[in-house]
């Protein structure tokens, strides 16, 4: 008897959905620089159930939108600004805050944090 009913459960755990992280929103970007310093960004993100990512960015780099990808807790989206492009790659964090790195088309490397605005 406990042999079924631990295989109910088990088959009921499975065909419980599993909901993935959703980065969309409007966002505060910290962005540090090696070597440069550092500086700040206004993203906002929208996150389609297909996992494509579209949003706009207002920062040093200029405005302009992009588009990317989201999977899980991972985003990537590539922007393109005069510095050419742009690349930021980051995870959602288990307190809500966004993390990652930021590659400047090859001619350097960063780090970002970010806060979900209000």
């Amino acid at each position: 008897m406990l042999r079924k009913i631990m295989a109910v459960g088990f088959v009921a755990a499975l065909s419980v959905p599993v909901a993935w992280a959703d980065v969309s929103g409007h966002w505060d970007f910290a962005v540090e620089i090696a070597g440069v310093g550092g500086g700040n960004a206004d993203v906002t993100m929208q996150e389609g159930a297909d996992g494509v990512l579209t949003g706009t960015y207002v920062g040093q780099l200029g405005n302009t939108d992009f588009t990317g990808t989201a999977e899980d807790d991972s985003f990537e989206f590539t922007l393109e600004s005069q510095a050419g492009a742009i690349t930021y790659s980051g995870e959602l964090q288990d307190d809500g805050t966004l993390a990652g790195k930021v590659d400047l088309g090859g001619m350097g490397e960063g780090e970002f944090t970010a806060t979900r605005k209000e």
